[in-house]
């Protein structure tokens, strides 16, 4: 458990229920906020279970008994389902439902106790976007009150869904054909070379017809895409194995980029680094440096000063790094998660800022 002072007393007793893929929830009374996460995949039984178990007992030990439990907008997470439930069992409870990125962000503005609007971008693997679409590359300007949807990654499908994930050949596929079109077929990459015909042409149907491919923004999709085709890497065996490879191998002392904020002009240059077989950690470094360059105009874009980073892509120092270094070097102000987790495990906190701000007083005052 880890307790945190907020930098405002909440109307009344919150239950923050996280997301899924890191299990984690809060509780907050008055000006107090208690983080207990390390609870998993929740799609795990057994982690659920000690999830929800875990909740009960951390209310009845703080004597917190929640007037609004606040949940991801997913309709699929556990963690919203466990809500869902619980507010069915607790007396005069409101459920309030927040958007996962916009948790990340408010995540990131209370712990460091950020005043003011700001430029927020939130990258990481998935989250339910408002549109139904898969976001994960997002860029936002508010604060917990109210946030606005400035910019995002390109919309790729995702031939297979979260097969993709798995296979992130096929993340690798769906952007060169949304780059070069069906030419991609002919494409000479060493990554294509590794895939037949046959199932570059099925994957090629499934986008088409939208049997299975839903759109994504995802960073975390676009840096598996790049790292399949930069490291010739068809599989991924553990979570981010690809992006991990990537940031390990990036090329120190490279300013160069791609020179675009476009992702598919920046899978264009890739391809055409690999073909003229310019070697993996420079184009592993000017990805990473281009990434940066996506975020430093979204800020001069914005003209917002406060820029915070959010979300599980922000794990990667050379981006974090180099991202840091770009804003401030151009009069930008950044912000990092200190106290909480950049990833998933962080989200309670921003839900917990979201709801406080957002939900009427009647809602706190039900009971």
């Amino acid at each position: 458990m880890k307790r945190l002072t907020l930098p405002f007393r909440v109307k009344g007793p919150i239950l923050a229920c996280g997301a899924d893929l890191k299990g984690a929830f809060a509780l907050a009374k008055g000006r107090d906020a208690y983080l207990f996460d390390g609870f998993g995949d929740l799609s795990d039984l057994d982690n659920y279970t000690r999830y929800g178990r875990a909740i009960k007992a951390a209310g009845k030990k703080l004597g917190i008994r929640p007037q609004i439990v606040v949940c991801d907008l997913h309709p699929g997470y556990f963690s919203t389902q466990f809500a869902k439930e619980y507010t069915q069992y607790v007396v005069r409870c409101t459920l309030y439902e927040t958007q996962h990125h916009e948790a990340h962000i408010a995540s990131a503005i209370i712990d460091n106790r950020i005043s003011g609007e700001v430029l927020g971008a939130a990258f990481d693997g998935t989250g339910y976007g408002t549109d139904g679409n898969i976001w994960g590359g997002e860029f936002f300007t508010g604060d917990a009150g109210s946030f606005k949807r400035i910019a995002h990654l390109d919309y790729i499908p995702m031939p297979g869904g979260e097969a993709c994930i798995r296979e992130p050949w096929r993340m690798a596929v769906s952007y060169l054909y949304s780059a070069f079109g069906r030419d991609f077929l002919n494409l000479e990459t060493d990554l294509l070379k590794s895939v037949d015909k046959k199932s570059r042409i099925i994957l090629k149907e499934m986008i088409d017809k939208r049997i299975n491919s839903p759109f994504t923004s995802s960073m975390g999709r676009f840096f598996d895409a790049a790292g399949s085709l930069i490291l010739n890497r068809r599989d991924a065996f553990f979570e981010a194995e690809l992006p991990v490879e990537l940031e390990r191998i990036a090329k120190a002392n490279i300013d160069s980029s791609y020179g675009s904020i476009d992702s598919i002009k920046i899978i264009k240059g890739i391809v055409r680094d690999i073909e003229k077989r310019v070697a993996a950690p420079v184009i592993s470094a000017k990805f990473h440096n281009s990434i940066a360059g996506m975020i430093l105009n979204a800020a001069g874009t914005a003209k917002v000063k406060k820029v915070v980073l959010s979300g599980g892509v922000f794990q990667n120092r050379y981006l974090k790094d180099r991202a840091t270094k770009l804003l401030s070097k151009n009069g930008f102000k950044v912000y990092l998660h200190s106290n909480v987790e950049t990833n998933d495990a962080g989200i309670p906190l921003g839900q917990i800022a979201i709801a406080n701000a957002r939900a009427s007083a009647f809602a706190f005052n039900k009971q």
